[in-house]
């Protein structure tokens, strides 16, 4: 009933949150034993010397002053990362213990790196609380539509180390969604309205450094209220909740224009900041084809916001939209005679499928149950990881219109999520949002702090909420499990762990390997003359025990 009324096809959908399956159970995850695992473990020493040798060789070649050498090749962030991973969800590094209180079985929970580009755990841990603090805190019951943007090839370069063109360029596209959806729903503001008093739309921009090919592709996703929010009449009072006004269905024609608007102004500013000279500006302006991409196709109605577990909610749309660069599942090895790796292999999704073979794209099949796959060498896996990891103490999304932290209006729309039901009376009472930031306007004296911070999610219940299993009931007995300590310390955690039967070393790192040199090829000069290295195989035989 409900995919005939919202033109989705049918699935079977799982049960909801809160409802784990009995026949599921938690078990702890290996990362030691996943492909990702032994792609950096055996190669991360060699490919960190290989960048620093290239690097040497290209200041070389420009011969630069040493006093304006480049920092390292690799960026710091990014092998503390990969070095993070390394030690993520390893026993032998510290856990926390856990026991049933009712059966009296004990457990072991390793200890996570926490980190945010390369850890599948971590990212995907990430990903489901960013969803579910955004659907139950933040966004009301409104209908959601999703938003995508892509700019020219040409411009690409700019967004990917100048974060003042990513702003510009999100700016400007909330700035377009706005005035499209203010049409829509049949209002337009006067230019002499105040600014407080003006309908505004509810949005979070998420940025993607990434394709799903593992290529560097810098696009934004946004997840705006198919709508906009009016405040009340007596401005006095702002925590009276305003009126919600949908808008009417967006056509071809409405993205249409949209695009040129933001091609224009986006092109325009390119031009002010002396990033395209006046001939390439006029260039791309003339295009028939301009680059740049608009996607509204997918939205969210009330009839399945409601089913957390259902493959178009809003949550699931939020996990899209927070999720990691690459997918664990997708990536597979394949070894030379020696036992090394030689190849990587990412299948790429069903919807992106095509046939990819190293660094260029070969036929692109679109056929149902094609299998595109992207085939890399360790070290150019490496690379592509490393370009794909966000920088530190850089927000992955944002916030704006009535869900911008000083907005007006944020205390009163967000009072009305899911989630923050019955908690009014505290919004009321002067105290902090939904989402447990402070809100600008109708300030108290007498704010009072929660207790609590409504964005951090127990993570025994986002592993309920994502995979219908919750990891702190007991697969014995079904009684409740409670952490009882946290081992940090060598001497216990070796007593332990040979107890369990589990290693006490973490899986060797490879060390630095040098390039393949053949035995003919070492010659060296003695004497003025030349003496050839022959191969072990031709040097005699010595017995030891004989000496």
């Amino acid at each position: 009933m409900v995919a005939a009324a919202t033109g989705f096809p049918g699935r079977s959908r799982r049960r909801p949150h809160g409802c784990p399956a009995t026949s599921r159970r938690y078990e702890r995850r290996r990362p030691e034993k996943t492909p990702l695992h032994k792609i950096i473990s055996e190669n991360l020493e060699s490919w960190l010397e290989w960048r620093e040798a290239a690097e040497e060789a290209a200041e070389e070649a420009a011969e630069e002053a040493a006093e304006e050498a480049a920092e390292r090749p690799v960026p710091a962030y990014v092998e503390d990362e990969l070095r993070g991973y390394l030690e993520c969800g390893l026993l032998c590094f510290g856990f926390a213990r856990a026991r049933c209180t009712t059966c009296g079985q004990g457990f072991v929970v390793a200890f996570s790196c926490k980190g945010r580009g390369v850890c599948p755990a971590c990212n995907g841990r990430h990903m489901a609380q960013t969803a579910a603090h955004l659907a139950d805190h933040v966004i009301p019951p409104v209908p959601v539509r999703q938003w995508v943007i892509s700019v020219p090839k040409r411009l690409r370069g700019f967004l990917a180390d100048r974060p003042a063109a990513v702003a510009v360029l999100t700016k400007i596209f909330l700035d377009e969604i706005e005035r499209l959806l203010l049409a829509a729903s049949g209002g337009t503001p006067d230019a002499d309205m105040p600014k407080a008093a003006r309908p505004r739309l509810g949005g979070i921009s998420f940025l993607h450094r990434f394709g799903s090919a593992l290529n560097h592709h810098v696009h934004l996703h946004a997840c705006v209220t198919d709508g906009v929010f009016v405040p009340a009449a007596d401005q006095a009072d702002c925590d009276a909740p305003p009126a919600f006004v949908p808008a009417r269905p967006i056509n071809q024609a409405d993205l249409a224009a949209l695009t040129e608007r933001v091609r224009r102004r986006v092109i325009r500013w390119f031009r002010m900041q002396r990033l395209l000279d006046a001939a390439a500006a006029a260039e791309m302006l003339a295009w028939e084809n301009s680059g740049f991409s608009v996607d509204a196709s997918v939205r969210i109605t009330l009839v399945d916001r409601g089913v957390p577990s259902y493959f178009r909610s809003l949550e699931h749309l939020l996990r899209y939209c927070a999720r990691p660069p690459f997918a664990l599942e997708r990536i597979s090895v394949t070894r030379d005679a020696s036992g090394r790796i030689a190849r990587v292999r990412y299948v790429l999704p069903r919807h992106k499928a095509a046939n990819w073979v190293g660094p260029g794209r070969g036929r692109k099949s679109t056929r149902p149950g094609a299998s595109g796959v992207v085939e890399l060498s360790p070290f150019e896996f490496l690379d592509r990881l490393a370009d794909l990891v966000p920088p530190p103490r850089k927000h992955r999304h944002r916030y704006h219109g009535v869900f911008a932290p000083n907005h007006k209006l944020r205390k009163a729309v967000t009072a009305l999520a899911i989630g923050n039901i019955g908690k009014q009376r505290d919004a009321a009472a002067g105290g902090h949002g939904g989402d447990g930031h402070a809100t600008g306007g109708c300030s108290d004296a007498h704010q009072t702090p929660r207790s609590h911070d409504t964005s951090r999610i127990a993570w025994a219940k986002l592993m309920a909420r994502v995979g219908e299993e919750f990891p702190l009931e007991c697969p014995n007995c079904g009684g409740d499990i409670r952490l009882i300590a946290f081992i940090t310390e060598p001497g216990p955690i070796r007593k332990i762990l040979t107890h369990l039967g589990e290693p006490l070393e973490p899986p060797p790192v490879s060390p630095c390997r040098g390039p393949p040199t053949d035995w003919g090829e070492l010659v060296q000069a003695h004497d003025d003359r030349e003496a050839v290295q022959v191969s072990p195989d031709e040097l005699p035989v010595i017995d030891i025990h004989g000496l």
